[in-house]
């Protein structure tokens, strides 16, 4: 049994996710660093498109079905950085609100931006000198 967060249905996440990722895709910024982890095909992004799709389901409490750890690919791809996340966030935000209803945009938002800045904190300290000062 799952408790869902808010109210938003599947094709709504689905309909997100491709939204966002249409948009990452042509970013001057991350989009290349995007493009060189999953690839340019249409297969490639379909099946990075389900997981991320399945990822949202689990944050919500849609379903329990998504399994992996987030913080370790993202630590992984040395090209991402933490000043990445803020163009990841504007993006998101800007997708949300363009396909959404108001209220399901707006949860969305406070969502990815909690999930952005948990990742950001963990990329930093996962990269971080070891037995340095962590970083807060």
């Amino acid at each position: 049994m799952s408790f869902q967060k808010f109210h938003i249905t599947e094709a709504q996440i689905d309909v997100l996710v491709a939204e966002f990722y249409a948009r990452v895709r042509k970013d001057p910024e991350i989009g290349p660093i995007f493009l060189r982890a999953i690839g340019t095909g249409a297969t490639e992004w379909q099946h990075h498109e389900a997981r991320i799709a399945s990822f949202w389901r689990n944050a919500i409490g849609l379903d329990r079905d998504f399994s992996g750890n987030p913080l370790r690919k993202h630590s992984e791809n040395t090209e991402i950085r933490s000043e990445h996340f803020a163009q990841w966030l504007t993006l998101f935000d800007q997708a949300a609100q363009d396909v959404l209803p108001a209220q399901a945009a707006q949860s969305m938002s406070v969502l990815a931006h909690r999930i952005g800045r948990s990742l950001q904190f963990g990329l930093t300290q996962y990269r971080s000198e070891a037995g340095g000062v962590p970083t807060f």
